[in-house]
């Protein structure tokens, strides 16, 4: 199936639907909003973010009643997300001091907090060692030492969890596989040898009470979990076993994936953006397995962010120009990476639609660029593309069917994005699924100001989540 095809087939998820000629979402015209607003504007939806919640949170207890779900809030820690998944029964995971001092003011309790993080400052240490919160997440052999030496000297005993390596490979991808040897996280099992030698020598001022791991983000396979299960499992073990004392929770982390594709049912196209599964029946599976492997006697934890809040906004930007290049027509948007890193970065893929033609039925396929000054500022594979022509040049001997499959290897994103024909400059173009690592991740390239942002809540109104930039915040941390 084209790329064409595939788009013009679009399964738009809950939430959205047509009026006259314009796509709404949650009953508010996506068009009215983008001119009441101005644009680009992010666009959260109260009651996804809650059922993403409550549903995440069911399946995980279906599979194991003593699960607990701690939202990485590195995907979005504003302050409404937050509250919002507090209410809902959620607790939470910080990666900072900045998240922790977010996560108290939204009413976290110490002991709802897990803190991750490859290169935890001492301050940020002694302030989780003087929270006494649920677990601090220890990455390393010298973090460990440090914690210790850091909670002797403040007379505390320090709640840790061990991170560890359990050589699982997952994510859509490199970027965001953090379950192998060659990523920079966690402890492998000759650092976790060298951990627990550590812990029975000088732990007195640690208490392990729990292991922890994660394999990536946006893993679309159940298989992979499982098998982080068993490894779980495994190591429990070990740690009761040198240790002499059982854990009080094992830390299955989280990376469960949302439909970012939005394909038709059979189609694979661009399929490392989709998700087979909903992240709430996956991780029923997981809870399950564990429940059998490890037990009940420990608590389960899990860390999901993205399946939380990526399918919980959009972002709405307008058409500012547009030429004739290439045989395509090319439009370009006032949104560009500033606002979504991991469009430029990982060539991520988000889908667009146009607001205000929804009903319209002779498509066309457009290039689709940004405002910012960097060729790199696109909606297609730039580096790809390029990539592609020069190995392809040097294999002249290559069969149509080798091309197509080093095509797909090299290049992430569809070269084109099928809109309207009719689509012009003033129209509001959606980016669907922008929740997840977008608001945390804008920043302010060629004096761009960071794009404001709206909750559509559970009572029909629109409340604001974040100003947008006035021109004065370009240099007001400027001396």
């Amino acid at each position: 199936m084209s790329q064409s095809e595939m788009t013009k087939k679009t399964i738009l998820p809950a939430g959205f639907d047509e009026r006259d000629t314009h796509l709404t979402f949650d009953g508010h015209d996506l068009v009215a909003l983008g001119q009441e607003h101005g644009t680009p504007l992010f666009v959260f939806s109260e009651r996804q973010l809650r059922h993403n919640a409550s549903s995440f949170l069911a399946g995980a207890r279906a599979g194991h009643q003593r699960a607990r779900v701690f939202y990485a809030s590195k995907a979005c820690s504003n302050r409404r997300v937050l509250e919002i998944f507090h209410e809902d029964g959620l607790d939470i995971e910080v990666n900072s001091g900045g998240e922790l001092y977010k996560a108290q003011r939204a009413g976290y309790a110490p002991r709802q907090i897990v803190f991750n993080g490859v290169a935890k400052s001492a301050s940020e240490i002694d302030h989780a060692i003087a929270l006494d919160i649920q677990a601090i997440n220890v990455d390393a052999v010298y973090e460990l030492r440090r914690i210790g030496e850091r909670a002797r000297a403040a007379g505390r005993k320090a709640r840790v969890s061990l991170r560890l390596v359990p050589g699982i490979a997952g994510g859509a991808t490199p970027g965001i596989q953090t379950g192998s040897a060659t990523s920079k996280f966690g402890m492998t099992q000759d650092e976790f040898a060298e951990a627990l030698a550590w812990l029975k020598k000088a732990g007195d001022a640690v208490d392990v009470v729990g292991i922890h791991l994660h394999i990536g983000s946006q893993v679309d396979d159940t298989e992979a979990y499982l098998r982080s299960v068993s490894f779980a499992a495994e190591q429990a073990k070990r740690v009761q076993q040198q240790l002499g004392a059982a854990l009080s929770h094992v830390n299955l982390g989280g990376g469960y994936p949302i439909d970012y594709s939005h394909q038709p049912a059979g189609s694979n196209e661009f399929g490392q953006y989709g998700a087979m599964r909903k992240a709430e029946a996956m991780v029923s599976d997981v809870a399950a397995t564990a429940r059998k492997l490890i037990g009940t006697e420990v608590e389960l934890l899990f860390e999901p962010g993205r399946a939380m809040v990526g399918n919980a906004a959009l972002l709405l930007t307008t058409i500012e120009s547009c030429r004739q290049r290439g045989g395509h027509p090319w439009i370009y948007l006032d949104a560009g990476y500033n606002l979504m890193i991991d469009a430029a970065a990982v060539r991520w893929y988000y889908h667009m639609v146009n607001a205000g033609r929804a009903q319209a039925s002779e498509m066309a396929d457009f290039r689709v660029v940004g405002p910012l000054c960097d060729s790199a500022d696109c909606f297609f594979d730039v580096e790809g593309e390029y990539l592609f022509k020069k190995v392809l040049s040097r294999l002249p001997d290559l069969t149509p069917a080798q091309q197509e499959e080093l095509r797909s290897d090299i290049i992430r994103l569809p070269a084109t994005r099928r809109l309207p024909a009719a689509t012009i400059p003033g129209d509001i173009v959606a980016l669907l699924d922008v929740g997840a690592y977008t608001l945390e991740e804008m920043f302010q390239y060629c004096g761009r100001q960071r794009a404001a942002a709206v909750m559509l809540t559970l009572e029909g109104n629109v409340v604001p989540m974040l100003a947008r930039d006035e021109n004065a915040d370009l240099v007001s941390q400027e001396r």
